[in-house]
């Protein structure tokens, strides 16, 4: 019998294919992505992969999840990076993953020892602002907890329960907290996305059909006018010293 997470990350795979808008507004996240990657010569790995096809964009790329399947190349937990790829990692990249992190200050210690000088942790994670702060807990698929004290959380399954203002929390509210703790790891960049797009797409939950010449159109206002101060999404990149 298939776990949860696993079943539904199954029934995700060629998402792209189905949904053209969200495909759309993916391929937008891995481009994003790509040119933070580090110039570092390593290994590129993707965590928590999921349905994804980033491959198409980066292609020497590993991709991981805690589940095997068709999709991924990689069988790993993320707290195991440092014991496994001590100093081996260019970039790794979580899309929409580390706010599922229980433990991120167990995950950014192993994340540290697998990184090279110079390596890079990319992400897309939830934004905080007032618009995504009124979508996320409109939409209440998951939690978004900006009262959170301590970073974690309780978890029995790593691919449904989070904190959404996890990354917020992290790189924002408790930033000085986190230098202390994390010395050789600097904010590189941080860039809100996508106010709208992601909701008239539908995301996973629901195939609005919307074309590709019209969310396209939507993604060219955003960024002009909206991206900014409204997006509910964040291009966060952390840099290794």
């Amino acid at each position: 019998m298939k776990h949860t997470g696993e079943a539904l990350t199954q029934n995700r795979l060629g998402f792209e294919k189905l949904n053209i808008a969200l495909g759309i507004l993916y391929q937008e996240w891995y481009e994003l992505i790509s040119n933070q990657l580090s110039e570092s010569v390593g290994m590129n790995i993707e965590l928590g992969c999921g349905a994804s096809f980033i491959q198409k964009t980066i292609k020497n790329i590993i991709k991981s999840d805690v589940f095997l399947n068709s999709n991924t190349d990689l069988k790993i937990d993320a707290m195991e990076l440092g014991l496994k790829f001590e100093n081996k990692i260019s970039n790794l990249i979580l899309v929409n993953v580390f706010h599922h992190i229980n433990n991120p200050e167990l995950f950014l210690r192993s994340a540290e020892k697998s990184l090279l000088s110079g390596g890079r942790i990319i992400m897309i994670e939830p934004s905080n602002n007032i618009w995504s702060r009124f979508v996320y807990k409109l939409v209440g698929h998951e939690k978004f907890d900006t009262e959170q004290i301590n970073w974690e959380f309780e978890s029995n399954d790593p691919l449904l329960d989070s904190n959404q203002a996890l990354s917020w929390i992290i790189f924002k509210r408790d930033y000085k907290k986190f230098k202390k703790l994390f010395p050789k790891f600097s904010l590189y960049k941080k860039k809100s996305i996508m106010p709208l797009s992601y909701l008239l797409s539908g995301g996973h939950s629901y195939n609005t059909k919307v074309g590709k010449i019209f969310i396209k159109i939507i993604r060219k206002l955003e960024r002009i006018f909206f991206d900014n101060q409204f997006g509910i999404f964040d291009l966060i990149c952390i840099e290794k010293i």
